[in-house]
């Protein structure tokens, strides 16, 4: 090649700047601001956001605590330990004994072999038998105040089952601040309600003075909200009814027929069906407006040394071009409308999603 067909510097310096401009403009198509269905451009758009990278990050951690917490009932179905069967033998048999252990998030009792369970469900059967449940208690105010309410969204199993379904490709719907406001207040209801009966029941249970008190309740004498949870459903009753052959596994025999089952069994499957319905549209409704454990960590959580704070230097606060954390909270907080500082939240979840989603690095996790 002679001297004159060889590139000069200029002319690769403007090839390199076409090519970034193509870039650029691929880029712009590929990001452009549509409604927030999750087609292939909603995953697109997400993968040139960090949110993806905290995101990916705790559906790992729920997957593993998913795992771990319930490996206990993979042994009781399989009939045997399939990944430490040589080392520990009757491992099965072992784990009832930390049956007891009390969990801070919504866990609930009765799953085959369980290794834990929630605190909410052991202050229930505790508390309604007549003895007074100390360690859950204990848990109550212990764990809230070190690290909020971040159980419920990095660990807790009935979360993680919401976000699953939230991932199906469906558009989110973000109800109005009113409509979540006012429906936020059945959990509080629900906290009250069964705290009520776990202090009229157990007192009475304590006292010898009942009086067939238990008996008229039926189920809800033994454990008032434990018997509607749609947690306890979705991983205690549903998974009964297959390893017993109640239900076959493709749900074509029923043995009894379902219209000999008890009502509130269809009460309860109902209600599950209900809940998982709306975590098709709307991310976490069951967190959101009608779980007990999150209403009282939340209380206590209020109070807790991590906190998750909005600086006044760095937010533009409602005159933000992008505001992308107002719609990133799956329990429906707006960032944007809360003082500087620290955000005390009830329903604050700890998932960090908002932080991830400001793009101006003005949201932040703090521990003091």
């Amino acid at each position: 090649m002679s001297e004159n067909e060889a590139e000069t510097p200029e002319e690769t310096e403007r090839f390199w700047v076409r090519i970034g401009r193509v870039f650029t403009r691929w880029k712009k198509i590929l990001l452009e601001k549509s409604r927030p269905h999750k087609t292939l451009h909603y995953w697109v758009k997400k993968a040139f956001d960090e949110l993806l990278a905290i995101r990916i990050i705790r559906f790992v951690v729920q997957l593993i605590a998913f795992l771990l917490l319930f490996y206990a009932g993979i042994v009781f179905v399989l009939g045997y330990d399939p990944l430490f069967s040589t080392i520990f033998a009757g491992v099965a048999y072992l784990i009832p004994i930390f049956g007891y252990i009390p969990m801070p998030f919504d866990m609930p009792q009765g799953i085959a072999q369980g290794t834990a369970t929630g605190y909410f469900d052991m202050i229930q059967f505790i508390g309604q038998a007549g003895v007074f449940p100390f360690i859950a208690v204990g848990v109550i105010f212990i764990v809230p105040i070190l690290v909020g309410r971040s159980f419920c969204g990095w660990i807790c199993p009935f979360g993680f089952v919401q976000d699953l379904f939230a991932l199906t490709p469906i558009r989110t719907r973000y109800p109005s601040k009113n409509t979540d406001r006012q429906l936020s207040r059945i959990k509080y209801i629900i906290l009250f309600i069964t705290l009520f009966m776990v202090a009229w029941v157990g007192s009475s249970t304590f006292l010898g003075i009942e009086q067939g008190l238990v008996t008229t309740l039926g189920a809800f004498g033994t454990a008032f909200w434990a018997v509607l949870s749609p947690s306890g459903t979705f991983f205690v009753i549903l998974p009964y009814l297959w390893i017993f052959g109640i239900v076959s596994p493709i749900l074509t025999q029923w043995n009894p027929p379902p219209i000999f089952w008890n009502p509130l069994m269809w009460i309860r499957i109902i209600f599950l069906a209900i809940i998982i319905f709306i975590a098709l549209f709307i991310r976490r409704p069951y967190c959101r407006w009608i779980c007990p454990v999150g209403a009282m960590m939340g209380l206590v959580g209020q109070f807790s040394f991590l906190t998750v704070s909005r600086s006044a230097t760095e937010c533009l606060g409602p005159t933000c071009d992008r505001q992308r954390c107002k719609t990133a909270c799956p329990v429906g907080i707006d960032v944007i409308e809360r003082p500087f500082g620290k955000i005390y939240s009830p329903d604050c979840i700890l998932c960090l999603d908002c932080t991830a989603k400001c793009g101006h690095d003005a949201i932040k996790v703090e521990y003091a």
